[in-house]
């Protein structure tokens, strides 16, 4: 018994789907095993933003053929709501830091003013004497992630005044990477700083853990705390200056100026 080849030919398909499919790797497949997230040179994440910008086209009733009718003043006031959401970003991310640490520092104060005579599986005392420690672990670990997404978004900030400069047929260079007196980078200062005094008390408790009788145990936290701040900094302002090279902000506006 023998079987048919499978055919070829791809099939039809519908016309909200034929210019998606002109800009996918392997066209003649038209399936999700086409598009290759590993490509070099930032090419899928160009991909998808061509796919989607398709989209965003069709849903506004613009042509399918020809070049793109989104207009310059369109792309910029899309890169305005872009800045403020990120800034809306950026202090949420600051505002969820504070609430939680005042969170943290709230209960643990309760819980060490609790009383000791009730029946628990874990008796209370070990609970009112490890939950500062936990309570500062937690407010470093956390800082660590609020400078990070300081950092998202300084980044996409930047981008997106580049895009608007080159939109107004200004230099993109133009745009300040740190400063020392801008809000971001003060906001940084305050998340790395919060985070040091936070490691600083966690490493005081568990160098008195380790020894009782620890000498120069208040220098050794101190350095600690001064490490963590320091690092922060220095992760912000090399990652931001890395980042948003010239180099990458030309690339990044060449690619998003050539037209499919």
């Amino acid at each position: 018994m023998s079987t048919q080849p499978a055919s070829t030919t791809p099939p039809s398909l519908p016309p909200d789907l034929v210019d998606v499919v002109k800009h996918v790797p392997h066209p003649d497949e038209g399936t999700a095993e086409s598009f290759d997230v590993k490509t070099d040179g930032g090419h899928s994440e160009q991909l998808v933003d061509t796919i989607e910008q398709i989209g965003e086209e069709q849903t506004a009733g613009f042509a399918q053929r020809g070049p793109s009718q989104v207009t310059p003043a369109m792309r910029y006031l899309h890169c305005s709501r872009t800045i403020h959401q990120l800034v809306t970003d950026r202090n949420r991310a600051v505002g969820i830091y504070l609430a939680v640490a005042s969170l943290l520092i709230t209960a643990s104060s309760a819980m060490l003013n609790a009383n000791t005579s009730a029946d628990l599986i874990v008796p209370l005392q070990e609970i009112q004497r490890w939950c500062l420690p936990l309570t500062f672990a937690a407010l470093t670990v956390l800082a660590v992630f609020v400078g990070f997404l300081l950092i998202r978004t300084r980044v996409g900030l930047i981008y997106e005044v580049a895009k608007m400069n080159a939109l107004l047929g200004l230099p993109i260079g133009r745009v300040s990477r740190v400063s020392p007196l801008s809000i971001f980078f003060v906001m940084q200062a305050f998340i790395g700083l919060a985070g040091g005094a936070s490691a600083a008390v966690f490493s005081i408790f568990m160098i008195y853990l380790a020894d009782a009788q620890a000498a120069y145990a208040t220098l050794w936290a101190t350095l600690t705390g001064a490490v963590v701040t320091v690092a922060l900094l220095v992760l912000y302002v090399g990652t931001v200056c890395y980042t948003t090279s010239d180099r990458r902000l030309q690339d990044a506006h060449g690619s998003s100026t050539r037209q499919p």
